[in-house]
């Protein structure tokens, strides 16, 4: 009887060991597939070693966290929801595992929650406050919320100087929101310290075209207004024309670099717009028609 018992629990521990022994296996040739980059199979041998582990009462918060990395990776953003909210919730590379979240959340098309991830690890870890303004500044731009990336983009430029793209996204999001003024010194001041980029080019002259463009309009809108308050006389009629003509060197300005950004961006749909409007205030008819046939 002594003995039969023994072997029972001699058979129980074998048991045991084995199941240990089989999780350990499946989590190294998930280590194995993650650094040969097949994704695919990594993700499903840490969720099959993370199940593993939990029969074993056990718990692995690795796998847990790079079976939702691995699924994400592969932007299977259902399967790596669940795991990478487990991961969170068990605090594991809490910074890390919220932005994964995060940029999951924004793949399965819900910016609202993937904002209130953000700012919620972003006041909790305030050491890694950066890393969030980044992830933020991203998400706004990529929403259209240009003016919540405005100042998330003037956080991560201050805080990261001397960036291209971010100094990029922070002109163009001020282009977006009519700060135009704020946009051009962001794209000239790229254009010295990156000679040659074309991107910043490209939004300099478009920037340069919209202010001129703007001014034109509030120019041209008071002398109306003025009119049909019966307050417009020959010095305001004077006065409009010599501010218009002195706006409209704008205009030319802007053309120079547009024209030279289209050769660059032969399709680009913005720069084929503003050259349009552009060539129909300077009264170049034909240009703005060949501008035309050249919009989708």
């Amino acid at each position: 009887m002594k003995k039969t018992i023994l072997s029972i629990l001699s058979l129980l521990l074998l048991v045991v060991c084995a199941k240990a022994q089989n999780a350990d296996v499946l989590k190294s040739d998930a280590i194995s597939a993650e650094s040969q980059e097949q994704y695919a199979d990594a993700a499903r041998l840490f969720e099959e070693a993370h199940a593993a582990y939990q029969a074993q009462d056990m718990l692995d918060t690795a796998c847990v966290y790079r079976a939702g990395m691995n699924y994400a990776k592969l932007d299977q953003y259902d399967k790596a929801k669940p795991l990478l909210e487990e991961a969170l919730a068990l605090n594991y590379n809490y910074g890390r595992t919220a932005r994964l979240l995060a940029d999951t959340y924004y793949g399965l098309k819900d910016p609202v929650k993937a904002e209130e991830i953000l700012l919620a690890g972003k006041e909790k870890l305030p050491e890694e406050a950066i890393e969030f303004d980044k992830k933020l500044a991203y998400l706004y731009f990529n929403t259209a919320q240009y003016a919540k990336a405005v100042e998330s983009f003037k956080t991560v430029n201050e805080a990261v100087p001397g960036k291209k793209n971010y100094q990029y996204l922070y002109g163009f999001s001020l282009e977006r929101t009519q700060k135009y003024d704020e946009a051009i010194a962001v794209f000239q001041a790229m254009q010295e310290q990156f000679p040659g980029d074309k991107r910043s080019k490209k939004m300099l002259g478009v920037t340069m075209f919209e202010k001129t463009d703007a001014a034109n309009e509030a120019e041209v809108a008071r002398y109306e207004a003025a009119k049909k308050a019966n307050k417009a006389n020959l010095e305001s009629y004077v006065g409009t024309r010599e501010r218009l003509e002195q706006i409209n060197k704008g205009y030319e300005s802007a053309r120079v670099i547009l024209e030279e950004s289209l050769q660059e961006y032969p399709k680009d749909q913005l720069l084929i717009g503003s050259l349009y409007k552009l060539y129909k205030k300077q009264f170049k008819e034909d240009k703005a028609e060949q501008m035309k046939k050249r919009m989708n």
